[in-house]
C-alpha cells in the first residue's frame, strides 16, 4: 500500500549545504558517525511530509516574519520549518551547541 505524503518538503540549499558540513566535519572523525549522523537528519526531513503541525513553534531571539516551528534530530540538531498550504519549507539545521539564531534567514 502506497502512502500519499500530506505535505511536500523543500530544503533551502544553503540548509542543504550546511547539513553536508556537518556530515563532512564528522567524516573526519568516523566515517559510520557521518553516514549515521546523514541517515538521521535525512530521515527527520522526510519525516515532515506526514503531519508537521505536531512540532512546536520556534522563537528565535530576533524576529522573522513567519510562524516557525522545530523538530529535534537526535539531540543535537534542530529542524527549523515553516508550513505554508501543503508545503513544508526547511530554512535551517542548527547544531544546538552553537549559537542558533545568527544563521536564521
Amino acid at each position: 500500500m502506497n502512502h500519499k505524503p500530506e505535505y511536500s518538503v523543500s530544503v533551502d540549499l544553503a540548509v542543504s549545504e550546511k547539513m553536508l558540513s556537518h556530515v563532512g566535519f564528522l567524516a573526519k572523525v568516523s566515517v559510520i558517525a557521518a553516514e549515521r549522523l546523514y541517515d538521521m537528519l535525512d530521515e527527520s526531513i522526510a519525516a515532515l511530509e506526514n503531519n508537521p503541525k505536531i512540532y512546536p513553534h520556534y522563537i528565535p531571539q530576533e524576529p522573522v516574519d513567519a510562524e516557525l516551528r522545530f523538530k529535534m534530530c537526535g539531540r543535537r540538531y534542530r529542524i527549523v520549518f515553516e508550513i505554508i498550504g501543503n508545503s513544508v519549507f526547511v530554512y535551517d539545521i542548527q547544531d544546538c551547541r552553537q549559537d542558533v539564531d545568527k544563521n536564521l534567514v
